[in-house]
Parts: C-alpha cells; structure tokens; sequence
C-alpha cells in the first residue's frame, strides 16, 4: 500500500458516494447511529467548503487552509473535524482509493480546555423557560432542563416516548435514531413537564418536534440552533444548548440526587457521572466530625 500505483486515482468514485461507503462501513462495524450522523455531517461540510468533487481533488494546501480558517470561528471544532476528516481520508488509502493521503502529515493542535460556566442556576433556567414564546422550542428546553435529554433524541422524540399517566418518558430506538450508548432508558417527568404537555402541548404525531420535517442529508432532522441562540441572546446569557442538559444533571447533583440515579437518566455510566459533576455532591455533616 506504500507504493499504490496513482491510477488509484481514477477508481475512486464521488466524494459523496465514497463518505456513503465510508458510513456504511461503519454501520457494518457497529458504530453508534449517532457517530455516523456526525461523521457524514462533518465530511459533507469538509468537501463542500473545499469544493472537491472527487477525493482526489483534495491536497494538503487545501486542508491547511481549510483548518486554519475553521480554526478562527473555534478550535475545539476545528480539531474535531480535522480528526473525522483524517480518519476517512486514511480509510480512502488504504483502501486504495487514493494514490496518497493528503492528511497524513497534518498535525491537529493540542486544544486546552476553556473554563466557562456549564450549567444555569434555577433562577436563571426558569427566566429562560419564561422568555420561551415558541412551543417547539419550549418543548426542547424542558426536554434538556427537566429530563437531560440530548439534541438529537430531542429531535428525534416520538408520542410513543411518553406515558404521561405513569409520568415517564422512554427514550428509545427507531427505524431513524439509536441511543448514543445504544441502550433505552427511561426518565421520570417532572410535575411541570408533565403537566405542560398534558394541558398545552399534547403529543404529535410522527414526531414530538416539528412533526413535518423529514430527513434528509442534514446532520439532523430539524435543528432549532438560531432560535435558541436568539433566544439566549434575548436573555443575556452565553451557553450552550447542551449546557441545558449539564444543568440538569449539575442541579441534581448538587441536590442530593444519587449520582447512580442520575447516571441512569442521562445514559452515561456512573463513573463519567461521578468525574464530571461529582464535585457538586453537597457538603457532607462529617466535614466537621474529626474536630469534634
């Protein structure tokens, strides 16, 4: 494979058709539904912006300047992307499908995290439900605030997911969504999400949010991004969408909610649980037992 004859060149097909083969290899491997929605987003975006038709029409120059420029909206995404984009670059050569791999030499920067407040105080996260004037986006916001729910299992939400008599919501897999750790669970419903869908949402059918979208090649069915920008624009914060999901779990947390319960309703192990909010257990009477 180190000496690949450069007729390789001429026996790859489109960009698009090889990202197609790129997922579904991956789906064969038994990636993460979500993974693979992210990767073929990803390269889309990455032949797109370089306007190659062909992977052979892709160059080291090109990449370079590609990521120097991702690189100054933010670095994080750039790094990621430039990651997603060297791993299939490499499957394409060793596949023989290209005569050299352009990324090869690419090196990605080591990006230090960035300290920033993940998650809104109660006082702030009613403000914003209050602010909410648009019922999908509503719906979003309690999915992520009242029961930690992901973007895309937002999105992805069915009538199905909720037993509003038992007070539950079923996150679970269909024919277009598997759960990121490939496992259903179930959340509990607060009183106030339960009883906002009850009396002023209701359940839509095929999907919870935006019944009419439909896939298509975009990374998610429907994305709410700019509205809810606008929306904490308009309340004077600066978070994430998924910082909604950190608030969840960091307000449990630091409530005296198990971290094992929580875990279980954010699908995450214990132990990234543990790692990630475990700072915030509250202060435990025995601080003081050893002066006593």
């Amino acid at each position: 494979m180190e000496r690949v004859s450069a007729r390789a060149r001429e026996v790859s097909g489109s960009c698009e058709e090889e990202i197609a083969t790129f997922i579904a290899r991956g789906r064969r491997d038994g990636l993460a539904a979500s993974t693979l929605s992210t990767r073929g987003y990803v390269l889309r975006s990455f032949v797109t912006d370089l306007g190659a038709s062909r992977p052979s029409q892709i160059t080291r120059a090109a990449i370079d300047r590609w990521f120097a420029a991702r690189r100054e909206t933010s670095e994080r995404t750039a790094a990621d992307y430039l990651a997603t984009a060297q791993l299939w670059l490499k499957w394409l050569h060793g596949e023989g499908r290209i005569a050299l791999n352009p990324a090869a030499m690419v090196k990605r920067p080591k990006v230090v995290m960035r300290c920033r407040r993940a998650f809104l105080m109660p006082d702030q996260a009613r403000a914003l439900l209050d602010a909410c004037e648009d019922e999908g986006l509503k719906f979003a916001l309690l999915c992520a605030l009242h029961a930690g729910l992901r973007k895309n299992e937002i999105i992805e939400a069915r009538p199905g997911w909720f037993d509003l008599d038992a007070g539950l919501l079923h996150v679970q897999a269909t024919e277009t969504f598997q759960p990121k750790t490939r496992d259903n669970r179930t959340v509990p419903l607060t009183k106030e999400f339960r009883a906002w869908l009850t009396d002023v949402y209701g359940l839509r059918e095929p999907f919870m949010l935006r019944p009419e979208a439909r896939h298509r090649n975009w990374r998610y069915r429907f994305d709410f991004k700019k509205a809810y920008q606008a929306l904490v624009k308009r309340c004077g914060l600066a978070i994430t969408f998924h910082d909604l999901r950190r608030t969840f779990a960091s307000l449990h947390v630091s409530r005296g909610t198990s971290i094992y319960k929580v875990a279980k309703w954010l699908g995450d192990t214990v132990e990234v649980v543990e790692e990630t909010y475990g700072h915030l257990i509250p202060q435990d009477a025995q601080i003081d037992a050893a002066w006593e």
